[in-house]
């Protein structure tokens, strides 16, 4: 694999400059995203840093744009380690920015020489930063380069993964770099793989719940409804109940699950979601061992939702709490945001079925949220709703919401075989948001965008005539 080699290398530079600086006993400031895969990414350069005896501060963002890099530049500090984003901020960083500077990130770069940067990248490599390893994975594959020691924060790396949806494999495994640090994982008796009913909460949550916590996918009528799981395990007799308790997924046997999936596969199809949205119910489940029994966190996903939660619900120096190894009152505060993240997310989607907010453009759907949506949510939310099969039009989504500084959160969602026509949704929102004096960027697949307020009408129709480029015949 010469391109993994080769990005292997990258990593030296960066080592070099980190240990400088922890020598020195400089202060290292620590800037990362606030979704699951950047706090994971902070979690592990903090644990990292720690470990060296580094003197640091972590803070995780939920974007980066003019002004934080601006506050940043105020701070006094050494060394600035970004990760989980600024590959699509080099050239602002690089004229903005004086100090010793890494970016670890796994986004579409923008084109340019800037050599003052140590910019770690895979997608540089050849290496799809989409599906093969994420942002965690990228700091995971630093922080054991810098000490063996830091081996043990393989999980920490999958949750990253997961949270960013790379289990594109088969039955929803994980693909690329993010397979050799399973392998270590394995290795090291930190993780067992187990094929099952993907649903939240697998051993931890009992029946009717687990099936209401599942939003991927996303199951009409029954996700965010534990009411309505109840009467439909009844429904097709299956016992909720054991002698000490609630049952979970874990207590099925083989011929309760095979009723399980039946039941929920024709509840699915005749709500009118795709076929190949249902196969996504069964898939490969991660089992971190050194995690307690009965904790969301012994689950690869559940821990990937619980940050997500986190960071979503403004709450992500508790997501990176967990991530430092908080296990006592931090996991217990943080159930209740995912929790209240869950219902959050329901409530939305009822919002836009009830009211009627996809609407069909030539070349894309859209849902225009304005204040009524969450911008933390648009793109969760507008990503469930794709991924259901319900839309039958292969198409992007673009869904918009209000944020703050009288800015509109723009989050766009693709499908794989749109992805095989060429279009990559980053490049997308990049080339879209530049026409109407905002930014953007990100995957092929998943991608996003902050424009001005009174742009979006404007914004749409570019993007429109952008995409019309690739579905011509």
């Amino acid at each position: 694999m010469p391109s993994l080699d080769n990005f292997l290398k990258v990593f030296q530079p960066a080592i070099e400059l980190f240990e400088k600086h922890i020598e020195k006993e400089n202060k290292i400031r620590i800037i990362t995203h606030n979704d699951a895969d950047g706090l994971a990414s902070g979690g592990i350069l903090s644990v990292a840093a720690h470990r060296s005896g580094g003197i640091f501060w972590t803070s995780c963002e939920k974007r980066l744009d003019d002004k934080l890099i601006s506050r940043i530049g105020e701070e006094n500090f050494d060394l600035l380690v970004f990760s989980d984003f600024g590959s699509g901020y080099l050239d602002i960083i690089s004229e903005s920015l004086k100090q010793d500077i890494i970016v670890f990130d796994h986004h579409l770069s923008i084109e340019g020489d800037f050599p003052e940067i140590i910019h770690v990248n895979p997608m540089l490599f050849g290496i799809d930063g989409a599906r093969e390893v994420s942002s965690a994975g990228i700091c995971y594959l630093f922080s054991k380069e810098l000490s063996e020691e830091n081996k043990d924060l393989a999980p920490l790396a999958l949750v990253g993964g997961l949270g960013d949806q790379q289990d594109k494999g088969e039955r929803k495994s994980l693909l690329g770099i993010n397979t050799l640090i399973e392998e270590e994982a394995i290795e090291m008796d930190l993780l067992e793989k187990r094929t099952g009913l993907v649903f939240y909460g697998f051993e931890t949550r009992p029946l009717a719940k687990a099936i209401s916590y599942t939003t991927s996918p996303f199951i009409p009528g029954l996700s965010g409804n534990e009411g309505s799981c109840v009467a439909f395990l009844k429904k097709i007799g299956l016992e909720l109940k054991k002698e000490n308790g609630l049952r979970s997924l874990s207590d099925l046997d083989d011929s309760e699950t095979r009723r399980l999936f039946s039941s929920l596969s024709s509840h699915m199809v005749n709500q009118g979601c795709d076929s190949s949205v249902i196969h996504q119910l069964i898939g490969t489940i991660y089992i971190f061992k050194l995690e307690e029994p009965g904790t969301p966190l012994r689950n690869g996903r559940e821990y990937a939702s619980m940050l997500n939660a986190c960071g979503r619900m403004a709450r992500q120096g508790l997501g990176l709490s967990i991530c430092l190894g908080d296990r006592g009152e931090a996991l217990l505060e943080a159930q209740d945001v995912l929790d209240d993240y869950r219902r959050k997310i329901a409530e939305s989607l009822d919002w836009i079925q009830e009211n009627k907010k996809v609407v069909e453009m030539d070349y894309l759907y859209t849902i225009s949220a304005e204040d009524n949506v969450e911008d933390t949510m648009i793109g969760v939310v507008s990503g469930i709703l794709l991924g259901q099969g319900i839309l039958k039009q292969e198409k992007p989504i673009i869904s918009t919401a209000w944020s703050e500084d009288e800015k509109i959160k723009v989050s766009a969602r693709g499908l794989d075989s749109l992805v095989d026509k060429g279009i990559h949704m980053g490049r997308v929102m990049q080339e879209g948001a530049e026409l109407v004096d905002g930014g953007g960027g990100g995957h092929d697949i998943a991608a996003g965008a902050y424009i001005p307020m009174g742009k979006e009408e404007e914004f749409l129709k570019a993007v429109n005539g952008i995409l019309s480029n690739y579905f011509k015949e």
